[in-house]
């Protein structure tokens, strides 16, 4: 997913995401505040659950943030390479 197709999901302004619990017991990031269905879920079985206790939501948390980070930095490089594409606009 790109920066623009974020932006497009989104809209212009920011967003405030949260992570929540559904009744199922798996764990959604969403919009604030939003009832609309989730950007991403995360279902741990129950044997990882044992596991993990409290810290399942934040396991999970660690595992979003490692994929937005991962998404950014694929961008930034994106940037870069076509930066390093372009023609010089004046030869010195």
């Amino acid at each position: 997913m790109s920066i623009q197709q974020l932006k497009e999901l989104f809209g212009n302004q920011e967003a405030v995401l949260e992570l929540v619990q559904l009744e199922g017991g798996e764990l959604a990031l969403r919009n604030a505040g939003s009832e609309n269905e989730p950007l991403v879920k995360i279902q741990f079985s129950d044997e990882v659950k044992a596991i993990l206790g409290e810290q399942t939501p934040v396991v999970a948390q660690h595992m979003i943030q490692a994929a937005l980070f991962g998404l950014l930095e694929k961008q930034v490089n994106e940037w870069q390479a076509e930066g390093l594409d372009e023609q010089p606009k004046f030869l010195s």
